[in-house]
């Protein structure tokens, strides 16, 4: 008797803790679903306000007028659901009509130039790319577009240094040093007279020419020096082939490189103009380019130069190659 009382309580409590179990099972499941059906009701209620929502939404629109680069007026106004505004937009834009030294008429916003008592200066700078300032912002990832029923650019141009009533009579102009036409005879005093190959090269703010110099030689101005960069050009060279008929001759061209990219031109990229123009750098090569050798020889001939604005002059040279 005593066991069948025994296995009666144990079978009893084990009834219990199964269904106790059982119990917690079934609270942890309840809890679950009502979780999951908060996030289903959330995520209809988002879509719903998303569908609402217009297909392009811009809280920046950027106007730029008809008659000049320079001009880059930007809006700003709160984000509008496909609503027109009935009304007009009106902009005004204050340009000045600029005579530049090569004799060009040129555009620029006044707030681009600083006006001195004899002089003045005018800078722009123009960025692109996604690393650049001045993003639209976004809202719900769509880009909400301003429109307006109509807009007016009230323009109003200004003679800045030419004409009845020009502010002031300065004409820009680069400051380029004047050539060290002692150093320059020195510099090319003594070349090498090798065939078909380089002989002298200079950094400048002119580009050269030679005259009275043998057959084939020339100046070759490079982009960058030389060295490698965001270019599909490198230096000159100098170099033999053969042609058609298995005869040799001097060849002198651009290296070609393939085309290399700063990692940074990508995300942002800028240009930039002025008024004075900054003055210009020149990398200059002289050339042999034929296939005679002129060691041990004294040539007398004229260095023509010329700086950006095509002014120059010219320098009798003596040269002894080697």
């Amino acid at each position: 008797m005593t066991t069948f009382f025994c296995n009666l309580y144990v079978e009893s409590f084990s009834m219990e803790i199964g269904m106790s179990k059982l119990r917690k099972k079934w609270i942890i499941g309840l809890g679950l679903g009502v979780i999951a059906l908060g996030l289903v009701v959330s995520g209809v209620t988002i879509w719903i306000k998303c569908s609402a929502m217009p297909d392009e939404i811009q809280v920046e629109r950027k106007l730029t007028a008809a008659d000049s680069i320079f001009f880059d007026s930007v809006k700003k106004a709160k984000p509008t659901f496909n609503k027109i505004i009935d009304s007009t937009l009106h902009i005004k834009i204050d340009l000045y009509r600029v005579l530049n030294y090569k004799g060009d008429t040129t555009i620029w916003r006044t707030s681009d130039c600083e006006i001195k008592k004899k002089t003045f200066e005018c800078y722009h700078q123009s960025c692109w790319g996604l690393g650049c300032s001045g993003f639209r912002t976004r809202i719900g990832g769509r880009i909400a577009k301003i429109h307006y029923k109509d807009t007016i650019y009230d323009t109003t141009h200004r003679n800045l240094n030419f004409g009845k009533n020009a502010l002031i009579k300065y004409i820009p102009v680069a400051k380029i040093p004047k050539i060290d036409r002692r150093q320059m005879k020195k510099r090319l005093s003594k070349l090498s007279g090798k065939a078909c190959s380089e002989i002298a090269n200079l950094k400048s703010n002119y580009t050269f020419e030679a005259i009275g110099l043998p057959e084939g030689f020339t100046w070759k101005v490079d982009s960058n020096e030389g060295n490698k960069g965001p270019y599909d050009t490198g230096p000159y060279e100098a170099y033999i082939k053969q042609d058609g008929s298995f005869r040799k001759k001097c060849v002198v061209s651009e290296v070609k490189w393939k085309m290399f990219k700063h990692p940074n031109d990508i995300f942002c990229r800028c240009s930039a103009i002025s008024l004075p123009e900054q003055k210009e750098t020149f990398y200059s090569r002289l050339f042999n380019g034929s296939l005679q050798a002129y060691k041990d020889t004294t040539i007398s001939w004229k260095l023509v130069y010329k700086d950006q604005y095509g002014r120059g002059d010219t320098l009798d040279i003596t040269t002894k190659f080697e």
